[in-house]
C-alpha cells in the first residue's frame, strides 16, 4: 500500500499551494502551525491541523516525526532561521524520513541541505505546481511527484536571454521547447515590468526581449543544453 502521509510545517502561503496540490493527488496531510490566525485558516480550509510550536523537539516526537510511515516533512516557513532550525531537529530524530525545505535564494540552498533536507524547492517550483493544476495535464501533474518526492534531477531554472541569442524578439507563445528540448515554459519575468510574472499558461503574446528571464521546467541535462543552445 502506498504511503501517503505527509506533515506540513507552517500554513505561509507557499504551504497553501503545496497543501492544495497534495490533497488534489490524494495525500493525507498535516499541517503544524503556531500563529493563530493560520492555524485557523488551515482548519477553514478542511485540513487536519495541530497548533504547535516545532522549536521543543518533544512536539515533533508528540506528531509522529519518528513513525515510519510518513511519507515525508515539508519545512515551509516564511523564517529560513525557523526552517533550518526544524529541518536540523526533524532530522536528528529521523535520519530516514525524506525532508522537503524551501529556500528563497541560491545561497541558502546548501545550508538547507547540510541541515538534513533531502530536497530543496523555491517558490519557481511552486509556480510549477500552480500551472500544472491551471493546466489539468496529465504529464504535468504526473510530474508532482517527481518535483517534491523523488530523487530524481528535474529542476527549475531562471534563464535571462541574452542579445541576440535564439528567443531575443521572439513572441512568448510561439516558444515551443517540449519537442526540441524536452522542457516545459512555466512563464516569463520582464526586465522592464519587475514585479510581473507572465504565465505561459496566461495566453498573454509577450515579446520577449534581452534582458527578460525564462523560467522553464526539466531535467538537468536538457536544461544544460538548451543554456548551450542559447
Amino acid at each position: 500500500m502506498t504511503n501517503n502521509n505527509v506533515i506540513i510545517f507552517s500554513y505561509s502561503k507557499i504551504a497553501q499551494q503545496i497543501a492544495k496540490v497534495l490533497r488534489e493527488k490524494q495525500y493525507n496531510i498535516l499541517i503544524i502551525e503556531e500563529d493563530e490566525k493560520l492555524f485557523t485558516q488551515a482548519k477553514k480550509d478542511n485540513f487536519e491541523a495541530k497548533q504547535l510550536s516545532l522549536m521543543d523537539d518533544q512536539n515533533l516526537i508528540d506528531i509522529g516525526i519518528q513513525n515510519k510511515n510518513i511519507k515525508a516533512f515539508f519545512c515551509l516557513s516564511d523564517d529560513k532561521n525557523i526552517n533550518l532550525f526544524v529541518t536540523l531537529s526533524v532530522r536528528n530524530l529521523n535520519k530516514d524520513l525524506k525532508i522537503i525545505s524551501i529556500s528563497f535564494t541560491k545561497e541558502d540552498n546548501d545550508t538547507i541541505l547540510l541541515a538534513g533536507a533531502n530536497k530543496v524547492i523555491n517558490p519557481h517550483e511552486i509556480g510549477a505546481l500552480r500551472i500544472s493544476r491551471l493546466l489539468h495535464k496529465p504529464l504535468i501533474l504526473n510530474m508532482l511527484d517527481n518535483i517534491l518526492f523523488s530523487e530524481s534531477n528535474i529542476e527549475v531554472e531562471e534563464i535571462t536571454i541574452k542579445e541576440g541569442s535564439l528567443f531575443d524578439g521572439v513572441f512568448f507563445k510561439d516558444i515551443n521547447l517540449a519537442s526540441k528540448f524536452n522542457l516545459i515554459v512555466l512563464g516569463i519575468q520582464d526586465k522592464e515590468i519587475s514585479d510581473k510574472f507572465i504565465f505561459h499558461s496566461s495566453g498573454q503574446n509577450h515579446k520577449i526581449d534581452h534582458g527578460d528571464t525564462l523560467v522553464v521546467l526539466g531535467y538537468s541535462n536538457d536544461l544544460r543544453k538548451f543554456k548551450k543552445t542559447l
